[in-house]
Parts: structure tokens; sequence; C-alpha cells
């Protein structure tokens, strides 16, 4: 037989070959249209993880420095409570140095003298030192101008000797740890001499 009677041959053409295939990863081909798709993809998903990267790095920056400041927080807090408990002991310990006080400017000359008065005389000492080394000082009230920060006044007297508005006598001395008042000195603030008090 001839090639022109076989039945089976095919005189038309080929058909164009298809476009450039890239081989996949998997074995499939894909086009390069798909692979710039797939680029594009992975840049944006990169992008995407960068950012979320970038805000977990910021929140855990924001809670170190919550926590940094928690812990200044607490630790002041405590400062401040340890400064509140001692200055509540100090409190305590003032109306036993207002008794011995009393004590001392009552007795008469001949009992400071003595043995017991001598031995009372050391433990008021000893108490006024422990509260300097503390930094505990009396507020000078006496003759001084009323200040309502450091003087508490429970009541007016005239007087000719101490200028009016001035501390004229002293009930209850005031104490001060530091710049700060602790306890204010209770006083009678001159008047005017013929006033009402």
């Amino acid at each position: 037989m001839n090639a022109q009677s076989d039945p089976t041959a095919d005189d038309t053409p080929s058909p164009p070959p298809a476009e450039a295939t890239e081989p996949a990863r998997d074995g499939a081909t894909t086009t390069a249209d798909e692979a710039t798709d797939d680029v594009e993809t992975l840049q944006r998903e990169l992008s995407e993880l960068s950012q979320k990267a970038d805000e977990y790095l910021r929140l855990a920056q924001r809670s170190q420095a919550d926590f940094i400041n928690y812990r200044r927080r607490v630790e002041e807090e405590r400062t401040q409570q340890a400064q509140n408990a001692h200055i509540t002991f100090i409190l305590r310990l003032l109306p036993i140095l207002d008794d011995f006080e009393r004590a001392l400017a009552n007795a008469a000359p001949g009992d400071l003298e003595s043995n017991w008065g001598k031995g009372v005389l050391l433990v008021e000492r000893n108490l006024r030192a422990l509260l300097a080394s503390d930094d505990v000082q009396r507020i000078a009230a006496e003759g001084a101008e009323f200040d309502p920060r450091e003087h508490e006044a429970l009541g007016g007297q005239p007087s000719s000797d101490v200028p009016e508005g001035h501390v004229l006598h002293v009930i209850r001395p005031g104490y001060r740890k530091g710049d700060r008042v602790i306890r204010p000195a209770q006083v009678i603030v001159a008047a005017p001499p013929g006033g009402d008090a």
C-alpha cells in the first residue's frame, strides 16, 4: 500500500507547540504566570508574617515595660508601708517620752539627785537619743509664729510679752521625722492684751 491510499495517514499539519512550561516541584507543570502569582503570594504572606512578628515584639516590649512599672510600684508601696509602720511605732513611743518629761518636771531637786532620779533621767535621755538617731526632732514651738502645719492651737490667751499670733505655751511638744511632721505641737496662741481668748 502506498502512503496516499493509507487511511490512517493524516495530511493535516500538526498543532503549534504549547506555551513553554516549567516543571513544578511536585512534578506537575506550571506556567510562568502561575509561578509569578506564587512568588507574589509568598511575598504577601512573608510581609504579613513580618508585620505580625513586629506586633508581637511591640506587645512583648509593652508587657515587659508594664511589668517593670508594676515591680517599681510594688516596691514603692512596700517602702511606704514600712515607713508608715515605723512612724506608727514612733508615735506610740512619744507619749512615753511625754510621761518621762512630766515626771522629771514635777520631781523635787532632791529626787533627781537620788539613784532613782538619776535612773529616770538616764532612761529619758536614752529614749530621746534613740529618737534622734532615727532623725526624729522636736518642733521648736515656744515663742514661734503659729504655723498650722506644725502647731495645733488649743486656744488663745492675751499676752503683753509675746506678739499676737505667736505660741505662748506648749501644752504637748510636736515632733518631725526629717521634713515630715509626725505629731503637731499642741499650743496656746498669744492674743492681743485685753482681747477675748
